[in-house]
């Protein structure tokens, strides 16, 4: 499972979720494809100073998107998962809902 250490890092890891989803139409890209867009905004606001303390918040993105990033590969690589996550990942495989139900 690769470690994501930076901002810029996980904008590449969602990015590459994003592509691999529209590869084999697979709907959990939705979130990754959501993430990403707020992810790159959050970036933004740390390069403006928008943020009391730019390094603080890259952390916190960094720590927060690496929960969602570790369980994503850890399922697709058929690995444990928490209940909450493999509730998440299982139901889009089942039927088709809406995006934002998705989201």
């Amino acid at each position: 499972m690769p470690q994501h250490n930076s901002i810029d890092e996980v904008i590449i890891a969602l990015g590459d979720i994003i592509r691999e989803a529209e590869c084999n139409n697979d709907t959990s890209g939705y979130f990754a494809a959501l993430y990403r867009k707020v992810t790159i905004r959050v970036k933004a606001g740390i390069e403006n100073d928008f943020f009391d303390d730019g390094p603080r918040m890259e952390k916190l993105v960094v720590v927060f998107a690496s929960r969602y990033l570790d369980a994503y590969y850890a399922f697709k690589n058929n690995e444990p998962v928490s209940r909450s996550w493999m509730c998440a990942f299982e139901i889009s495989k089942k039927y088709r809902p809406i995006v934002l139900q998705h989201l």
